[in-house]
């Protein structure tokens, strides 16, 4: 009996070494995606007359009908040539577009400033914004450096004062299905270039801070209190620091500042991934692909896109219970490293597509040194009320904010998923999060235990 018990579990394993062996050769026989600039140079033009109604659902059967209204990882999804595949039901709905306002303060910093900003070269071989105070530094990038206006303008588009959010419903997903859960609070300052009606443009005595994002994992238990906090200084040419509080040590440790590659809190993001796009524009060179008519995911009415269940399980991408997809006017944008800089990265090529009225990033394509596709995948922004400000909202694109985001590891069969919701902005944060002390120094996070 022993015997045959054995051969048993020798037969059973083998079978399983062979079923694995195979599914990893079928893996190597996916040829990746490479970068190709036709791709995104046959993108519809955003003053073209082409279109899509409103009500037209994309499905398996049509979807390469609507192709060029697509960001390049969206139709890759479509297409099923790489691991993250959409499911054969896989559906989305078409809206009308419509006008996503910004505040009306920083529409008047735009005004008031934007005529004395301008690029000057830097010892990087990239171009640094000079003469900047608020609002849109661009608000009509043209000429040879338009591409770099417009990351400009992504890193300065609109960010409150105060944001914070907990985020409970993210995970961490492998090939085969396996999770790891994971519960976040956001605090996220922003504390210079303010266009806030109850502040003053810089917060006085916080020297050359510009922005903090601090992230406290609170889920799983064993990484409880493990604390990430990024701070950002004034001129982007300063290499901005990232410290870690390490439960166990009682402590914060001062990472390396060009650790930009290294994974954020475990997920298929990494430094310069936060807030889909938190690159050093300094040290970036921006070719600018022109203005396209992209599908954009915003969430349908109420929550519904907080719900995991209005997600496809197989790949976690939402379904029309969740977003709809709007055509909007995009900026394209292939973003790489200036060639003085660009030994030892990560990225080849960071294709990014900001939305013109909001200069949020709604999708990032991001290619390996290899130029073969890495990761993909969406933001989606739901607008949220700004307090004080008699119906203004923001975007969502200044950190946590509410939406749902998420990146593709094609290359590595990841995938990280992050639902947010209920931000809270200003003055509605709980006073507890209002001390900028506590979560945006580092000895600020020495408290995360108390």
């Amino acid at each position: 009996m022993f015997r045959f018990v054995k051969r048993l579990l020798i037969g059973v394993i083998a079978g399983a070494s062979l079923l694995t062996l195979m599914s990893l050769r079928a893996q190597a026989q996916v040829q990746p995606f490479a970068w190709d600039e036709s791709n995104y140079n046959q993108l519809v033009p955003a003053d073209s007359s082409e279109s899509i109604a409103p009500g037209t659902h994309i499905t398996m059967q049509n979807w390469q009908q609507y192709k060029k209204f697509m960001p390049v990882g969206l139709w890759v999804l479509w297409s099923g040539s790489q691991f993250w595949k959409l499911p054969p039901n896989a559906e989305m709905v078409v809206e009308a577009n419509k006008h996503i306002p910004l505040p009306k303060k920083y529409l008047a910093d735009t005004e008031k400033y934007a005529s004395q900003v301008k690029l000057v070269p830097n010892s990087f071989g990239g171009l640094s914004p000079k003469g900047y105070v608020a609002g849109i530094p661009f608000p009509n990038p043209s000429g040879p450096d338009a591409g770099m206006e417009i990351v400009y303008n992504e890193y300065y588009a609109y960010v409150p004062y105060l944001i914070t959010t907990y985020a409970n419903k993210g995970f961490n997903m492998d090939q085969f299905g396996n999770k790891s859960i994971s519960e976040v609070r956001e605090v996220n300052f922003k504390v210079k270039h303010l266009s806030e009606p109850s502040k003053p443009v810089n917060i006085p005595n916080l020297d050359d801070i510009f922005l903090t994002y601090n992230n406290i994992i609170m889920v799983p238990e064993q990484s409880k209190y493990t604390n990430d906090l990024v701070i950002f200084y004034d001129d982007p040419a300063t290499l901005g620091e990232t410290f870690v509080f390490v439960p166990s040590l009682r402590r914060s440790i001062r990472l390396s500042s060009a650790a930009r590659c290294a994974p954020l809190v475990g997920s298929d993001y990494t430094a310069d991934d936060e807030r889909s796009m938190s690159i050093q524009p300094p040290i970036f060179q921006a070719k600018f692909e022109g203005y396209k008519k992209i599908l954009v995911a915003y969430p349908t009415e109420g929550w519904a896109y907080t719900d995991k269940a209005n997600y496809y399980p197989s790949v976690w991408f939402p379904t029309p219970r969740a977003t709809v997809w709007i055509p909007r006017e995009v900026a394209v944008v292939d973003i790489r490293r200036t060639q003085k800089e660009a030994e030892g990265y990560c990225y080849g090529s960071r294709m990014a597509y900001i939305d013109k009225e909001t200069w949020q990033p709604i999708w990032m394509d991001l290619y390996d040194v290899g130029l073969k596709l890495w990761k993909t995948g969406p933001s989606l922004y739901k607008p949220m009320t700004l307090p004080g400000t008699n119906g203004d909202v923001a975007t969502g694109g200044g950190g946590p904010g509410d939406g749902m985001y998420e990146f593709y590891d094609m290359q590595n069969h990841h995938l990280t998923f992050d639902i947010q919701d209920h931000a809270l902005i200003n003055e509605n944060a709980p006073a507890e999060y209002q001390d900028f002390n506590r979560w945006g120094t580092p000895a600020g996070m020495l408290q995360v235990m108390q």
